[in-house]
């Protein structure tokens, strides 16, 4: 029966990838490759309605003949090709790994060998060195990332995060007859001009039987329509737009305040967490320009996911069980 895995045939200390001063074992790519695969495998598969795990690995979503399996396996070689990098370059930012967190490395290692079959762990070819030695990356990472962040600059200016509130009514204009068209620029311009008349354009338009939404946008908005973020420009708090017509839709705005707070506040913090992953970013792609990272395309092809790691799959080759518990390990971060 063993014979049947996937994983007892690769040659751990073959090369999976290398890097100036180090190497990738596929010992840790298949490892690193196959509890991927258990983290994510039952989400995907009750996603896309997959009935096994070679049915769900096997699909091309996209139609450019690159498998689920392949695009997951890429994403795990560039996190490997990131955390080997972090790794090499602790010294920079002087992170090290504390005797306290190798300790808890090593717990969660020997806990995750006790937790899984001997069947799963040839499937991965885990061991407890290899475990460690992925919960040690992913601890370096982490405290990594910490450290390059906070090198960002997180001083945004009022004026930079501001969020002006607004009420919009849209009526879509899409796929309708010239005729109808023509009916529903009247509506819309009955509702201007009740609003014109003093009613609010919520009652404006349920009078119409068209509905209001809220939102809130910024200076540099792009997902607002062109002629509608134009208008909202234009007003003063308070003030209601004419009708707006474009191509797919009917729009009346009102501004309903120069700045939203709460808007305003999440767009401060989205602004400093885009500074700081744009820095880790641009430090990280910096030390790999001339790393000399190469894959060893040969060998990491050999790393199957027609084995399901999480639950019976009948339509595998045999079974094999992963302890959804050992996904805590990672917690020693």
């Amino acid at each position: 029966c063993a014979a049947a895995f996937t994983g007892c045939g690769i040659n751990t200390g073959a090369t999976a990838a290398s890097m100036k001063n180090q190497t990738v074992t596929m010992g840790m790519a298949n490892f690193t490759c196959r509890y991927q695969q258990a983290n994510v495998e039952d989400y995907y598969k009750s996603m896309m309605g997959a009935k096994s795990s070679s049915e769900l690995w096997s699909k091309d979503l996209y139609g450019n003949g690159t498998t689920m399996e392949d695009t997951m396996k890429d994403s795990v070689m560039e996190q490997l090709h990131e955390m080997y990098t972090l790794q090499a370059h602790m010294k920079d930012y002087d992170v090290s790994v504390t005797k306290d967190e190798k300790a808890a490395i090593k717990r969660a290692a020997q806990q995750f060998i006790s937790d899984n079959s001997s069947e799963a762990l040839k499937e991965m070819t885990a061991d407890e060195d290899t475990v460690e030695e992925l919960l040690t990356l992913y601890t370096i990472r982490s405290k990594m990332q910490k450290a390059i962040e906070a090198e960002a600059d997180t001083n945004v200016t009022d004026e930079e995060a501001n969020e002006r509130g607004y009420t919009m009514m849209t009526i879509s204009t899409t796929s309708h007859t010239d005729d109808e068209k023509k009916q529903l620029k009247e509506t819309a311009n009955k509702i201007e001009d009740a609003v014109k008349n003093g009613k609010t354009l919520e009652d404006a338009a349920k009078d119409e039987d068209q509905q209001t939404t809220t939102g809130a946008y910024a200076s540099d908005d792009s997902t607002l329509d062109t002629s509608v973020k134009k208008a909202l420009d234009d007003l003063k708090e308070g003030e209601t737009s004419d009708v707006i017509e474009t191509d797919s839709a009917l729009y009346i705005v009102r501004l309903d305040s120069e700045t939203d707070k709460d808007a305003t506040e999440k767009n401060r913090q989205n602004i400093i967490d885009k500074r700081k992953s744009d820095h880790y970013n641009e430090v990280l792609e910096g030390w790999q320009k001339k790393d000399g990272w190469k894959v060893n395309k040969k060998n990491v092809a050999k790393i199957s996911f027609k084995n399901s790691l999480t639950q019976q799959d009948p339509n595998a080759s045999t079974e094999t069980q992963t302890s959804t518990e050992t996904q805590n390990a990672e917690s020693t971060q």
